[in-house]
């Protein structure tokens, strides 16, 4: 009897430790916290609308933008070529191989940087590469890209610089008169309030 019973409990010792352990096989591809930690104070998961601007116009074949906000906000406004992924819906199966190619520059984006940050979390837990938040959001798009405040005389080169290729890239989204000097080949995107009841291309 004695014996029967340290049989069965070294057996349920066995099991229970097992089932201590088993957690960890099925989230082994997953980030560990302290890769997750190290990975929110890297500055580098941030990208500047100036460069996402420039990635657009330049039609940059590796570029994704995932807009995180709900469907009805990216009807209502969103960037050139963007795809909706609502936050909720960002870890489903659908989005799997989109989101998951070696090749892609992968920018979220929401109003700020609150949604896009969970977005970035949720994959980065998952180990995506490549993902980047568009610093700022649409927010920071309209003050740096859309309305660009102009320097000040005294300002130094690079700022003026900047505010150059912010002025024409104003130009290009909003769909204005590109002076002669400046007209390229390219044919201009054009950022427009979209119908709501419009089908969203390449949303899925």
């Amino acid at each position: 009897m004695n014996k029967a019973f340290y049989i069965l409990a070294v057996f349920l010792l066995l099991l229970g430790t097992g089932l201590v352990l088993l957690p960890d096989r099925e989230h082994s591809d997953e980030a560990s916290p302290g890769e997750l930690l190290s990975n929110l104070r890297n500055p580098s998961r941030f990208i500047s609308t100036d460069k996402v601007a420039e990635m657009i116009i330049s039609q940059d074949p590796a570029l994704l933008l995932v807009d995180v906000r709900d469907m009805y906000d990216f009807l209502d406004y969103s960037l050139p070529g963007a795809h909706s992924i609502p936050l909720e819906e960002i870890m489903m199966y659908n989005w799997v191989d989109s989101l998951s190619y070696k090749q892609s520059q992968i920018v979220l984006f929401s109003n700020s940087d609150i949604l896009a940050d969970q977005a970035w979390v949720l994959l980065k837990r998952k180990k995506y590469e490549n993902i980047h938040i568009m610093k700022g959001g649409l927010n920071h798009w309209f003050e740096t890209i859309i309305q660009p405040e102009p320097p000040a005389e005294t300002a130094a080169d690079d700022e003026i610089d900047r505010y150059q290729f912010r002025k024409g890239a104003s130009i290009y989204f909003t769909g204005g008169a590109v002076p002669l000097e400046q007209e390229t080949s390219t044919e201009a995107v054009m950022v427009k309030r979209k119908n709501k009841t419009q089908l969203v291309e390449g949303g899925c």
